[in-house]
């Protein structure tokens, strides 16, 4: 579908936060069409407001308005305080027992019930308490947080995900659903084996920082940092390309041996990064089938051939110039990039089209 595969779909943005703005954002570029109230005060960086509203509607109008607006969408994502929705009039259950085939979303901390559902939170508190910290930095040091805002981000992939798909759910059964979505809950699931391991054996993994393993690790590198991960099989062909004639020992070579000396084959991979730029360093990962990587410093990324034959970044209009912000975030499906919207820019149109005769 040219307009794309979320064409037609109304959708409400109640709340202003990252993790709303996100998971609206990509409703937004798959065609919805995505109104965001600005009657709240806004909880977006500039930058942040560039990306994230994008392609969107912005209104501000009074609460009554606010509440006719949800009726008339098919989705409505906010992602404040639990209990402020019941306290604007806009309750989910009520809102969904005038609508069954409402689809709300509500992104919190800690979700709408528990003992910490009041508590207050930042993007490292849900950090933290969803457990990733317990495996980011050295062991013998404080626990870190990833750069950016993964947690918030994060709630907000998830959140567009149970979006759509319990929209699908509507279209077929007629019935919507609210969803609750927890940032605690989201982080958690990042755990992979890690949380798993810990819940059974009753004890925390040890952070490994920069390396899980020799073979599993950042290094430094002639112009930043770049890394590896290679699996067991993929073993041959890195050290094929490490060229170090030590590795065909069977300390290396024999994968039950290798553990007890890794330490002595992470040595040998300092050197060998530290020779060479990134850009020689994925040249020849492409080339051998060694799973190579580097860190992209923004400007890196903004250049990269690949990512702009591919079309990812979009161009935004805005007050002070043209910005170039993440956009598909893969080919097969229609994108559209939109404009950036001034605050209250589309009141008069959105409240016509929604509440106006038709539909």
């Amino acid at each position: 579908m040219d307009d794309g595969v979320l064409a037609g779909v109304r959708v409400l943005e109640i709340g202003g936060g990252v993790p709303a703005a996100f998971a609206t954002r990509w409703m937004a570029g798959f065609g919805a069409d995505v109104v965001r109230t600005e009657s709240t005060p806004g909880k977006l960086t500039d930058d942040e407001a560039v990306y994230l509203q994008t392609g969107k509607r912005r209104i501000k109008t009074d609460a009554a308005t606010v509440q006719r607006l949800a009726l008339a969408a098919d989705i409505v994502v906010e992602d404040r305080k639990p209990g402020t929705m019941a306290r604007a009039g806009l309750d989910p259950e009520r809102l969904r027992s005038e609508k069954p085939a409402l689809t709300v979303v509500s992104i919190t901390p800690y979700g709408q019930t528990g003992p910490y559902a009041d508590f207050e939170a930042t993007n490292i508190t849900s950090f933290a308490m969803g457990g990733i910290m317990s495996l980011t930095g050295m062991h013998q040091r404080e626990p870190l947080v990833t750069g950016g805002s993964q947690a918030l981000y994060l709630g907000g992939l998830n959140a567009f995900g149970a979006a759509v798909a319990a929209y699908l759910g509507s279209l077929i059964q007629g019935e919507g659903d609210w969803i609750d979505i927890s940032l605690q809950e989201c982080m958690a699931g990042m755990l992979e084996l890690y949380g798993p391991r810990g819940a059974y054996e009753g004890v925390a993994s040890v952070r490994s920082g920069n390396h899980v393993r020799a073979a599993w690790g950042l290094y430094p590198c002639a112009d930043g940092f770049a890394g590896v991960c290679a699996l067991e099989r993929q073993i041959p062909a890195l050290f094929s390309v490490l060229g170090d004639p030590d590795l065909d020992d069977e300390r290396f070579r024999n994968p039950l041996e290798r553990p007890n000396h890794d330490d002595e084959l992470q040595a040998k991979l300092y050197g060998w990064f530290g020779e060479r730029r990134k850009a020689e360093i994925l040249e020849l990962g492409a080339r051998y089938k060694v799973p190579f990587g580097a860190v992209q410093a923004p400007g890196d990324l903004l250049a990269n051939e690949t990512l702009r034959e591919r079309g990812l970044f979009d161009e935004v209009a805005t007050g002070n110039g043209t910005a170039r912000i993440p956009g598909r975030p893969f080919l097969g499906l229609a994108w559209r990039a939109g404009q950036l919207s001034e605050p209250g820019a589309d009141t008069v149109a959105v409240i016509d089209e929604w509440l106006g005769e038709g539909r």
